[in-house]
């Protein structure tokens, strides 16, 4: 039975919502309202944000079965833990409490949570269907990711939000190098369903200088926020990052020499390490300026571990 109730709230992809919130908290502390900041995860205006993106994550799986099957994803479709019919139940009763949750969510972010459902919602479906169009899916993530979840966070404490869309900008920048590498690894699974991601129509090598240069013009954009008056803290993770997605790309560019086996091998191992490194960064980023974000990333983070490990025998997040 419990089990069970696990199934439903890990189809949820509780574990995918860390960069969102790393980057509201991040945002948040963007305002200089110094400990009034760390109450921003026990506001109406994060669960549902939170809800909206797990309302829309479900809905992904749902379209994206096909090149989920054959990426080695979406276990709970995939693999028939759960029924399509049942996975739009989750998502459907995700969507409803994220709606009565929207009139509690402060001035600042009522319009923001509405563009986040547009954008999220409209990157699985039909017609628009962002994930599937070259650069639209790039675009999409950056602005959703490391902008709007930003400014959501922002928005809990001003409603003078175009402040906060400049302080944004190394973030989106990031979450695009990110994105990047996400799709790097998926990339003969999306080619042979059909699904034209931005790193099917440019290739590996182009993805790969994309996300760098992406993760360099998030260095120069911050150091333009030093230079405005930001701490000097707010470059550590771009510049570090930059570091990540350098050495990723020199080593996919080396790996060209070997045969197909070891090109997708050193692929596969540097876009793995660049995501898992960058991720964490950001959140042990968040977790510094907000010791609390700790009480909600650490028991999702465990459960996590114990549910992939006795439901699919696999070691999730790792």
């Amino acid at each position: 039975m419990l089990l069970r109730v696990a199934d439903f709230i890990f189809a949820l992809r509780p574990l995918i919502l860390l960069p969102a919130w790393s980057f509201y908290v991040l945002g948040a502390h963007s305002t200089g309202q110094g400990d009034a900041a760390r109450t921003a995860l026990l506001h109406p205006g994060f669960w549902c944000m939170t809800l909206i993106l797990a309302s829309a994550y479900a809905i992904n799986q749902i379209f994206d079965i096909e090149s989920d099957r054959l990426n080695g994803k979406g276990f709970h479709l995939t693999r028939g833990v759960l029924r399509v019919r049942v996975m739009v139940l989750l998502a459907f009763a995700a969507f409803v409490g994220a709606a009565m949750l929207y009139p509690k969510a402060r001035p600042g972010q009522m319009g923001l949570l509405l563009a986040t459902m547009l954008l999220s919602f409209s990157y699985s479906l039909p017609p628009l269907r962002w994930c599937a169009r070259p650069w639209a899916d790039l675009l999409a993530n950056a602005a959703g990711y490391g902008g709007l979840a930003f400014v959501i966070g922002a928005g809990a404490f001003t409603r003078a939000i175009l402040p906060a869309w400049a302080d944004a900008l190394p973030w989106m920048l990031l979450v695009g190098a990110t994105f990047l590498h996400t799709t790097l690894l998926d990339l003969e699974g999306d080619s042979a369903s059909g699904k034209r991601t931005t790193s099917v129509a440019i290739g590996v090598r182009g993805s790969a200088r994309v996300a760098a240069g992406l993760a360099a013009g998030s260095v120069a954009t911050s150091l333009q926020g030093f230079l405005n008056g930001n701490p000097l803290s707010s470059m550590f993770v771009p510049a570090s990052a930059f570091a990540v997605f350098l050495w990723a790309a020199i080593q996919i560019q080396q790996s060209e020499r070997g045969s197909e086996d070891l090109r997708m091998a050193a692929r596969a191992r540097a876009s793995s390490l660049a995501v898992q490194i960058v991720t964490a960064l950001v959140a042990i980023f968040a977790a510094w300026r907000d010791p609390w974000f700790l009480a909600l990333v650490i028991p999702v983070v465990i459960a996590a571990r114990i549910y992939y490990r006795a439901r699919f025998e696999i070691s999730y997040p790792g």
